[in-house]
């Protein structure tokens, strides 16, 4: 009697173990360091410019909270003050940007600017000290977290979010 699930499908076994080892144990270059801090850095610009939509603002707020996971993981602490200021900053940012139900760009005032700018460049720091495999057990884990919670993940692009050049 199968009660109603479906049969797992068997996981592939890995052939090459100590790969796969090495990879999550390994730091990332600093090409995939800056392939992963780009987005938000093209993010902050568009805000800073005023001219950020939605999708922009949310690839930042999502750049905020895998930063305050890897603050609580304790890989790297002591940031946390830095990394509020920026979510509240997003968070007013938000709220001014929605104030006629539907996003308006907004301007961002100095303190935001300040806030937001310096969490970028800590979570660069940050992610100059991980493996590759804490890197991705927290976004995991940030995944599962928002799922879970009943929200809405999506892969985008450069083109998806208009930071396509």
């Amino acid at each position: 009697m199968t009660h109603g699930r479906k049969p797992r499908k068997p996981r592939p076994i890995n052939a090459n173990a100590l790969k796969t080892a090495l990879y999550r144990a390994t730091c990332l270059t600093e090409d995939e360091i800056r392939e992963t801090i780009a987005p938000a850095r093209r993010c902050f610009d568009r805000m800073r410019e005023g001219v950020a939509t939605e999708d922009q603002h949310t690839v930042l707020h999502t750049c905020m909270q895998i930063a305050l996971a890897i603050e609580a993981s304790g890989i790297v602490r002591g940031l946390r003050e830095h990394l509020d200021s920026a979510m509240a900053a997003l968070g007013t940012i938000h709220a001014r940007a929605m104030t006629t139900g539907t996003w308006r760009p907004t301007s961002l005032y100095f303190h935001e600017l300040d806030a937001l700018r310096d969490a970028v460049d800590l979570h660069y720091h940050q992610l100059r000290l991980l493996s590759a495999g804490e890197l991705q057990a927290i976004t995991a884990k940030l995944i599962a977290r928002t799922h879970s919670a009943g929200g809405m993940v999506m892969r985008a692009n450069a083109q998806t979010l208009g930071l396509a050049a």
